[in-house]
């Protein structure tokens, strides 16, 4: 089993307090084989995590997070940021782009009712072009999640996890587990494709 918190959040992008060299040694602490990096809306925030993986010879990979009109989406395997698209565009017209580039795109916390207005809630069962739905985010509610798992269930598509973390401590709290061991961005993207994971919640 090949675990990977699959969406993580450093002070690079801002709204974090995760330090990026800080970021290993509690991934190891958490007993996962790999983190990703997910800050909001530029995949090139996270560049310096290449070297740290190196020097630390543990797998990061990196993505976004990118705030649509009714909610948020994670983004793997497209090297986007703002100036291929702007915050707010239609999350239907965003899964579109992203799959038409290869990538994977996934809503994130869909029950989750924040900041920036409603959830995105019920309105995520009439997207098209999903492979996966974020089942288990460590910072919400477990009623949140429970949602978020029946509308994967009715969908009839994966659930995957990840901390969502902003705070050290936080990170690894939840995660995927993967049937084989992934060592690229486009193994990760084929990876979601093939439906062989599921979501877990740390016990440490």
């Amino acid at each position: 089993m090949f675990k990977i918190d699959l969406h993580v959040h450093t002070e690079l992008g801002g709204d974090s307090l995760i330090r990026p060299p800080d970021v290993v040694a509690q991934a190891r602490r958490k007993g996962l084989d790999a983190v990703c990096i997910t800050e909001h809306h530029a995949y090139e925030l996270s560049q310096p995590f290449e070297r740290i993986a190196l020097q630390e010879k543990f797998p990061i990979f990196r993505a976004l997070e990118y705030r649509a009109a009714e909610g948020h989406l994670l983004i793997y395997g497209v090297h986007a940021g703002k100036s291929d698209f702007l915050p707010g565009l239609p999350m239907q017209t965003v899964v579109a782009w992203v799959n038409n580039r290869g990538g994977v795109a996934v809503p994130a916390h869909p029950y989750q009712n924040g900041l920036i207005g409603c959830a995105l809630g019920d309105r995520v069962l009439a997207l098209n072009g999903l492979v996966a739905l974020e089942t288990l985010n460590g910072s919400v509610r477990d009623e949140d999640n429970q949602l978020a798992h029946a509308a994967a269930s009715r969908l009839g598509i994966k659930g995957i996890g990840g901390s969502d973390a902003h705070g050290i401590q936080a990170l690894g709290s939840a995660y995927t587990c993967f049937d084989e061991a992934i060592a690229s961005e486009a193994g990760l993207v084929a990876a979601l494709r093939s439906g062989a994971y599921f979501p877990q919640r740390c016990q440490r």
